[in-house]
């Protein structure tokens, strides 16, 4: 009897220091995780910024990948269960999509796995509630999605609704993500999302109307078209569309009329999302002429703008040249100025942010900028020199940083003449470069002194 105490109590202790819900994993339906982000900082490149980590609900979908959607415009490391103790591996990041935050992550190691949730949107779309629906942008994004209108807002972290045993999408606030998303990430490996390439507006004033076209009926009005994701040279403001993927305008009604277009452009006819690549056939009417446009579908990338949104793959480029450091101009660049940016950070960044970010190049072109300057003992006229736009090396005209570095390693240049913003310039030997470079490690302690794109 003393023996069944004993193991009783035994029991008992185990039980309780037991990780919530590590014995019944394996019959989850969603499993609640924590994912870790690296903080990166677009001022100070070179340094290694803390992690933080946000709650995370997931669904297993099959193959060790479970899907679950998180923040965007981040940079996620790795995911674990909360439920679990530190002896479970972690899960790797398979694909992150940094317009709507959507993830699919890789388990390995995990002897039992849940049973995997069946997608299947054809099902859902019968059988789950749907009501209202319209083409929204999630937080960050600028990517439209076409949601179900919730009639109660939930969480403003993501969750997941179920009708039995159906999933029939992902709750964010008042908008229910449909199961048809999550199919066709996880179907196409993680790819993101399709972006129209151009916004338009269809509620043209009637003087609007009598200036643009007095027999078109319903046209659409192209107010921008996106560098590197839309038809470029090809689509201008002011063009009037017509048609899209052999649809008449005319015969689409004004209720909901955007929502209506979007369809035409990111779905095929039988209602199915578009993948990337898939080709757009546009009619329009400009300069009194109709005309024909094609393009393929690409996801929004604000790469190939002059003054990008966010570093590419969240590793911001700089380049240290003597102490100087150079960085290429960004939205994010200027945003960590905090809340009062546009008055905190200097005047001309923030008019080039305004009035030049999303022109169009030809060739890719970035603004190249002095961030500041590291107090050195060679360098010291030049510390008080700070975000001032670096237009020219030894008569050069700059137009990127990988450009910078090539100029600078140059053999046959003896000197650096650094001609900057506000009629300043910088002027150094070669000799005086390699030392202050010699000077910058020992006194700083930098990994590196670059990071650029190959």
């Amino acid at each position: 009897m003393k023996s069944f105490k004993s193991a009783f109590v035994f029991f008992l202790i185990f039980a309780t220091l037991l990780p919530l819900g590590a014995e019944n994993f394996e019959d989850k339906r969603v499993i609640e995780s924590r994912i870790t982000f690296q903080k990166t900082s677009h001022q100070n490149p070179w340094l290694v910024g803390e992690p933080f980590s946000r709650k995370l609900n997931l669904i297993y979908i099959g193959k060790g990948l479970f899907f679950g959607v998180t923040l965007p415009k981040q940079n996620p490391v790795f995911a674990e269960f909360e439920s679990f103790d530190y002896s479970v591996p972690k899960l790797g990041i398979k694909s992150y999509d940094e317009e709507t935050g959507f993830l699919l992550l890789e388990a390995k190691e995990i002897p039992k796995l849940p049973a995997p949730v069946v997608l299947d949107s054809k099902s859902s779309n019968k059988l789950c509630p749907t009501g209202k629906s319209r083409y929204v942008f999630l937080p960050f994004s600028k990517t439209p999605i076409k949601v179900f209108l919730l009639d109660k807002k939930t969480s403003e972290e993501s969750d997941f609704f179920f009708k039995n045993q159906l999933l029939c999408g992902v709750t964010i606030s008042e908008f229910l993500i449909p199961t048809e998303y999550v199919e066709t990430f996880y179907r196409t490996g993680g790819k993101p999302f399709p972006h129209p390439g151009l916004v338009f507006d269809i509620n043209l004033t009637p003087s609007e109307r009598e200036y643009y076209s007095k027999t078109i009926t319903n046209p659409l009005l192209v107010t921008e078209v996106i560098p590197g994701v839309g038809p470029a040279y090809n689509l201008f403001p002011g063009d009037l569309v017509t048609e899209v993927n052999a649809t008449s305008l005319s015969k689409v009604d004004d209720w909901d009329r955007t929502d209506k277009v979007y369809d035409l452009i990111l779905r095929k006819p039988n209602g199915v999302l578009r993948e990337l690549g898939e080709t757009v056939q546009l009619k329009l009417h400009r300069n009194f002429q109709n005309q024909s446009v094609s393009y393929d579908l690409r996801a929004y990338d604000s790469n190939d703008f002059l003054i990008p949104e966010e570093a590419k793959k969240r590793k911001p480029l700089f380049l240290i040249v003597g102490g100087f450091f150079f960085t290429e101009l960004t939205n994010a660049y200027l945003k960590e100025f905090g809340s009062e940016y546009r008055v905190k950070s200097e005047k001309k960044l923030v008019y080039l942010s305004d009035y030049y970010q999303k022109k169009v190049h030809p060739v890719r072109e970035k603004i190249v900028i002095l961030s500041r300057v590291f107090p050195l003992e060679g360098n010291l006229g030049y510390q008080e020199f700070q975000d001032l736009v670096l237009e020219k090396v030894n008569g050069t005209r700059i137009t990127s940083l990988g450009q910078l570095k090539s100029l600078l390693q140059s053999e046959d240049t003896t000197y650096y003449a650094f001609e900057l913003s506000g009629g300043k310039i910088a002027f150094f030997t070669r000799r005086e470069i390699l030392d202050l470079q010699q000077e910058l490690q020992l006194t700083y302690k930098l990994g590196r002194s670059y990071n650029l794109e190959d």
